[in-house]
């Protein structure tokens, strides 16, 4: 098998971004404290609103890239080649995407049950869509070709670009400078930001459903402590 430099640089960026989102994990020792942090910069409904839809891109479009790339020394012996005669098989080996939706599952189930019991199966749900987006492109790439590349056709991995971009500006422009006038929470912590907006995303629905609101009451005194000390 040939050695794929993009597939090597495609490594880096994987792990990077997981170390990164890893890491923040350890910032955080209840909701509370997780919530009130992304919380700060997201005060406004609307602003509520545009992440509650743009988050749950931004996760998915990542997980989209993170599904193609296997997790080195785990799974088979073909991790950096950039060629192959048929479509892999992700669910015979560990990659990028199904460890970062484990980590984050623990995660949340460390900081709060309830939270990682209801938002558990929208990220396997995430997962299954990734994974099945990726498989379908591998078998198309290989039946177009006997060897592709580690990416198949690319369809996919343009698909998540342009949903990641989109997510990103929408959150940034609209989100912050237009409706909150504020930061957002990536400038702050980026690893803050990925671990714990898909969760402050995913609450902010429930609670406008009126589910776990004492959560939600919480959090909001914790915003506003935080607030305080900012300015």
């Amino acid at each position: 098998s040939s050695f794929s430099f993009s597939l090597m640089l495609a490594h880096l960026f994987c792990a990077g971004i997981s170390f990164v989102i890893i890491k923040s994990f350890f910032d955080f020792q209840n909701a509370q404290e997780a919530l009130g942090f992304y919380g700060v910069y997201h005060q406004y409904g609307w602003n509520q609103v545009v992440h509650f839809f743009g988050v749950p891109g931004i996760l998915w479009s990542m997980l989209v890239f993170f599904i193609h790339i296997k997790l080195p020394f785990i799974g088979t012996t073909s991790t950096l080649s950039s060629t192959s005669t048929k479509p892999n098989n992700h669910y015979s080996s560990l990659n990028y995407a199904s460890f970062i939706a484990i980590c984050y599952n623990l995660f949340y189930a460390h900081i709060d049950k309830v939270g990682a019991v209801l938002y558990g199966p929208i990220i396997y749900m995430m997962y299954v869509s990734a994974y099945r987006t990726y498989q379908n492109d591998q078998k198309e790439a290989a039946a177009a070709s006997q060897s592709h590349s580690w990416y198949g056709t690319g369809k996919p991995l343009q698909i998540a670009l342009a949903v990641h971009i989109f997510c990103w500006y929408i959150q940034i422009h609209l989100g912050h400078q237009i409706i909150e006038g504020a930061q957002p929470a990536v400038l702050k912590s980026l690893g803050g930001a990925l671990s714990v907006a898909p969760l402050f995303a995913f609450y902010e629905g429930l609670w406008s459903l009126g589910i776990n609101t004492s959560l939600q009451e919480s959090t909001r005194i914790l915003v506003d402590q935080y607030t305080k000390e900012i300015c």
